[in-house]
């Protein structure tokens, strides 16, 4: 499921709210609790009966729940309640992720008003409340890691959300509106994706591990669903006036069964890993640095090293753009990757940093303003309206008179105005997330990656240390530690100008056109930066700097004539270099041996679309988090969160698309397919 398959957003369910306050669904004309005490039959049906809080002792790693209608979000914040009630302080590893899917998801308002009925969970519900997710169709990401918690809400229905979903799972809360009353969601897509989701993971069938379901119903369709989707379920004494509802676990020894990875897309089933204690990153830029914070998160030891410091390289700008720009429809895969990213960052920002006003030195969420600078862009923003209609808090096209109120000077145009987005300070950031007691940063330079029978050796000069797991995240230089890998990235120079702040016109938002400016700050205009492909000048020059000093005309007339005062409003720059993929979409996750996958799945050269069953051979115990091009401060927190769930062995905080949208072997996997892979490095399919 893509958000972008059916460009639609979810609509707000029609409620009527009975007298003892209870909300009832219009469409199924069923109430969302029991009539009893919907606090007691959650607790009753979906904790006790899925052997919950007692397969929580003593797991030192993640436990994975997924929902089928999150409704009012009580199951969810009960079993919050619950976790918290029953912490381990020896397990620093243990995490909850409660993955859940609606189709009708409830407004803020109706959500708030619906769990105003239980007092007791008041605390948790309002924190539900402020981070809950706009109207947005696709995968929303929330996490608490201070609770060792996590929420992935996806907005979708259940047939169209669980062939998107990853393993593992180790108990299924089957609710929802009542099977006679809904019938599409009780259906053979519901107890088939159940059954593929349910062995992901080939070591997960014993003991505490083994999938569990509980549902409060006890209809005879769905007992015979969950029977033929291969568990072992049975009647058991339902709660209050319910007599009956139906309990089990998954059993896929009652049949013949395939392997995992004959099921489902090799690349994308869980990498065995288990007791991860330590991880070294290579690279403290924005990249390594969210990747470090989101595994020490998780009560990982964790060492980065850069050769040059923290966020010296692409990370290093005075100022960045915390926003996205969203295609149309013939990248639909980039929308929602980066509009997931996008607002997953936001809250995540909020957490690290505070909260993004005038008054904070780090990071503001002053709004981006992206002006439809020319034909082509009005073009291309008209097209996007057109395929998605988002929400106003989250975006909105705004005229040309309404451009220049919210820029603070007159413009040529109108354009797309961002409100919650801004701009960060890349250095700031990186500082603060690697301020984590389970992470040491040390200045080295690592020149080369030694496989060992336990991990890998990276050297540094003439010395060496070992880690069982790494992560390379040092942007291009990836390519340089991983020569065996098949990493085709892009090193893309840019150079800011920085502009004498009393000499132009205030600005109240950050604003894009050919190039970008944030607001001011420390009497300095950041502007730029250009983009230069296949140069690799570090020194800064005139001409660049007259480069972005033209596009001053994209942001009006007033900006138009500073631009024409030429170089003597230019009192410094920087030039980085960005690093991209030929997609433009990052690399993350495990990377393949390429020789060795070629191997395991040269068939696909002769047939694209018959899939090899074969186990992907990955570099054991390497991973990548790369190629973050110009819009890292947005991509990163989620890929990072990403990336550390597929370390943990937990499910993903994205959908599958995603996931191999990102994944590091996708350009092996496409050039070995049109052979154009060099012969000289790599032994081809005949």
């Amino acid at each position: 499921m893509s958000a972008s398959d059916s460009h639609s957003e979810p609509k707000n369910p029609d409620l009527i709210w009975r007298d003892d306050g209870q909300p009832v669904s219009v469409h199924f004309d069923d109430p969302y609790f029991s009539v009893d005490n919907g606090l007691e039959e959650s607790h009753y049906v979906f904790l006790r009966h899925n052997g919950l809080p007692e397969r929580w002792q003593g797991r030192n790693r993640p436990f994975r729940i997924i929902e089928t209608g999150f409704g009012t979000g009580l199951n969810f914040l009960l079993t919050w309640q619950s976790w918290r009630e029953h912490q381990d302080p020896n397990c620093e590893q243990r995490w909850l992720h409660f993955t859940s899917i609606e189709k009708f998801p409830l407004s803020r308002e109706q959500l708030t008003q619906a769990l105003a009925l239980w007092p007791q969970l008041g605390a948790l519900a309002a924190r539900l409340i402020a981070d809950y997710p706009l109207p947005v169709a696709g995968f929303h990401h929330m996490t608490w890691p201070e609770e060792k918690l996590s929420l992935t809400l996806i907005f979708a229905d259940v047939k169209d959300a669980l062939p998107n979903l990853s393993g593992p799972v180790h108990a299924w809360y089957l609710d929802g509106f009542a099977p006679s009353k809904n019938p599409q969601m009780w259906s053979d897509e519901l107890f088939h994706g159940m059954r593929l989701l349910s062995q992901q993971s080939g070591d997960q069938y014993q003991g505490a591990d083994c999938p569990t379901v509980a549902t409060f119903t006890s209809a005879g369709l769905v007992r015979r669903g969950l029977l033929g989707a291969g568990f072992n379920v049975s009647r058991v004494k339902g709660y209050g006036r319910k007599r009956e509802m139906l309990a089990g676990a998954f059993n896929r020894r009652q049949g013949p069964e395939l392997p995992p990875y004959a099921l489902h897309k090799p690349w994308l089933l869980p990498v065995a890993v288990s007791g991860v204690a330590q991880v070294t990153i290579i690279g403290a830029g924005i990249a390594g640095a969210t990747t470090a914070r989101a595994l020490a998160e998780r009560g990982i030891r964790v060492t980065v090293l850069d050769r040059s410091g923290i966020a010296q390289g692409g990370s290093g700008n005075p100022q960045g753009g915390l926003y996205v720009k969203l295609a149309a429809a013939d990248q639909a895969i980039h929308t929602d990757f980066y509009l997931a990213a996008y607002l997953y960052a936001l809250p995540y920002m909020q957490r690290l940093l505070g909260a993004g006003d005038a008054s904070n030195p780090f990071w503001q969420q002053c709004g981006v303003l992206q002006l439809a600078y020319d034909d082509k862009e009005a073009q291309r923003q008209a097209r996007f309206a057109d395929v998605r209609a988002l929400p106003d808090t989250l975006v909105r096209a705004v005229t040309q008179e309404e451009a220049s109120q919210l820029s603070g000077s007159p413009q040529s145009s109108g354009g797309l105005f961002f409100p919650a987005a801004g701009w960060a300070s890349p250095v700031d950031t990186c500082k603060a997330l690697l301020d984590h007691p389970l992470i040491c940063f040390e200045q080295r330079d690592i020149d080369r990656l030694e496989k060992t029978p336990d991990g890998w050796r990276l050297w540094s000069g003439g010395h060496s240390q070992e880690s069982e797991q790494v992560v390379i995240a040092s942007a291009y230089h990836s390519q340089t530690l991983l020569p065996e890998a098949w990493l085709p990235l892009k090193s893309i120079r840019g150079q800011l100008s920085y502009l004498d702040a009393a000499r132009v016109p205030p600005l109240n938002t950050v604003v894009c056109g050919r190039s970008y400016m944030a607001p001011a700050c420390n009497g300095i205009q950041v502007l730029g930066a250009t983009y230069n492909l296949r140069d690799d000048e570090p020194a800064l020059r005139d001409d660049d700097h007259l480069t972005n000093l033209h596009h001053l005309a994209d942001f009006g007339p007033d900006w138009a004539q500073r631009g024409a005062q030429g170089l003597d409003l230019v009192t410094g720059g920087r030039v980085a270099f960005r690093c991209t993929t030929p997609d433009y979409l990052p690399m993350v996750g495990a990377v393949p041996d390429p020789q060795a996958f070629i191997d395991a799945f040269g068939e696909l050269v002769r047939n694209a679309k018959r899939v090899p069953a074969a186990v992907v051979p990955d570099l054991k115990g390497l991973w990548l988090n790369t190629g973050l091009g110009s819009r890292g401060l947005a991509s990163a927190p989620l890929c990072a969160e990403l990336l550390a769930a597929q370390i943990t062995g937990d499910g993903l905080p994205v959908g599958n698309d995603i996931a191999e949208a990102l994944w590091p072997g996708r350009f092996l996997l496409r050039d070995m397919i049109r052979r154009k892979l060099p012969k000289e490095r790599f032994r081809l399919p005949a």
